[in-house]
């Protein structure tokens, strides 16, 4: 390799990171809003990738255990910088995070409060609400928008508020499509092919158990946050007792505070049980998973695009994810718009999105701002 080649792979590299870093500082809401930040920041702005190659992107991760952002943010930044960019990506989305929920433990364990920090959604929730809307348009345009199509993402939409489960529905969504593929060449006789204030527990966990918890609950995390802390809870509240139900719902408001996946409840609590070392190891093993999962993911994901088949297949888990998206949108709405000045906010954000796409970013972190200046002025009267 030259040096000028390595310069330019270092530049990528450090565009990869940086771009991540500043997605995961300000990726509030929740996985389907982290989604839709990776969209407007790699998409509308960057534009790194088109519309096609980020749809079949979120087929694909959707389907995958893991946190979707930080499966997106490793194969985009493969793309951008080759391995280096890979890890940077993921490590990037991750970070900001971790750090902000390890500081939490940290003041936690000294003051066993964190309802401070509540305060801040207040302000970030309805910027969510209209980027999270804003995404599902977009997101919609881009998967060819027949009335079909459009009829199974409101249908997956209106499943998924009636508490459907959304793996489920995704892989419904992806067997309607694949059935209308396998329909059309037989009407037209092409023969396809197929692929098949936290207390001290009793006993100190050691570190390789810790690990060996969490490395679970890594591997196991389908379908959204909500299946991570159904397994924390079985393995550190109700098997181990490392920990008490109203010590896991501190932690659960610390994944909801803190901007990133909601892994960042693991790293707060890995903190307040074992340390620094602790949240160290336990955000290393909670992710791990993910970083195997998508080294092998890329070369597959290429291999579907190939067959008509893996194809249609692909184009229906996309949409039911668009379909998940735009329920989650609807359910966070309700909890977000609490007031008149809250949809003001959101009506605002939408306004702006409208006339700048790629300006989410500086929209959420107004919105953080907002929060923390009404938090202050409650304070002051």
């Amino acid at each position: 390799m030259t040096e000028a080649q390595r310069r330019v792979g270092g530049r990528a590299a450090g565009e990869v990171f940086w771009a991540f870093f500043r997605i995961g500082g300000l990726s509030f809401g929740g996985p389907a809003a982290n989604m839709a930040l990776v969209h407007s920041k790699v998409v509308l702005g960057l534009k790194w990738l088109d519309e096609r190659e980020f749809l079949d992107l979120v087929g694909m991760v959707t389907v995958l255990p893991g946190p979707n952002a930080v499966e997106m943010a490793m194969h985009i930044g493969h793309r951008r910088a080759g391995r280096v960019g890979f890890v940077l990506g993921g490590v990037a989305f991750v970070l900001p995070g971790a750090l902000l929920a390890a500081v939490l433990g940290a003041l936690y364990l000294r003051y066993g409060s964190t309802s401070a920090a509540a305060g801040i959604l207040y302000g970030i929730k309805p910027v969510v609400i209209a980027v999270t809307g804003w995404s599902v348009v977009r997101l919609a345009k881009g998967a060819r928008p027949q009335r079909g199509r459009i009829a199974l993402i409101a249908c997956v939409a209106g499943l998924y508020l009636l508490g459907v489960d959304e793996l489920a529905l995704l892989a419904i969504a992806g067997a309607v499509m694949l059935g209308a593929h396998l329909w059309r060449v037989r009407r037209t006789g092409r023969s396809p092919l197929l692929l098949v204030p936290l207390a001290v527990p009793a006993e100190h966990p050691d570190l390789p158990a810790l690990a060996g918890v969490f490395l679970k609950a890594g591997a196991l995390l389908f379908g959204g946050g909500a299946v991570l802390l159904a397994v924390l809870r079985g393995e550190l509240v109700v098997d181990r007792g490392w920990i008490t139900e109203d010590q896991l719902l501190d932690a659960i408001m610390v994944g909801q505070v803190t901007p990133g996946p909601v892994l960042n409840t693991a790293t707060f609590l890995g903190y307040t049980l074992a340390g620094p070392l602790g949240a160290l190891v336990v955000t290393i093993a909670v992710v791990l998973p993910s970083f195997v999962l998508m080294a092998a993911a890329g070369p597959a994901l290429r291999v579907i695009r190939k067959h008509a088949s893996t194809r249609a297949a692909l184009d229906g888990v996309t949409l039911g994810a668009i379909g998940v998206l735009a329920g989650f949108t609807v359910e966070l709405g309700r909890s977000a718009l609490v007031d008149p000045l809250t949809v003001v906010v959101a009506a605002t954000a939408g306004l702006v999105l409208w006339r700048r796409p790629s300006s989410a970013l500086p929209l959420v972190g107004a919105g953080a701002v907002f929060g923390l200046l009404r938090l202050l002025i409650h304070h002051l009267l």
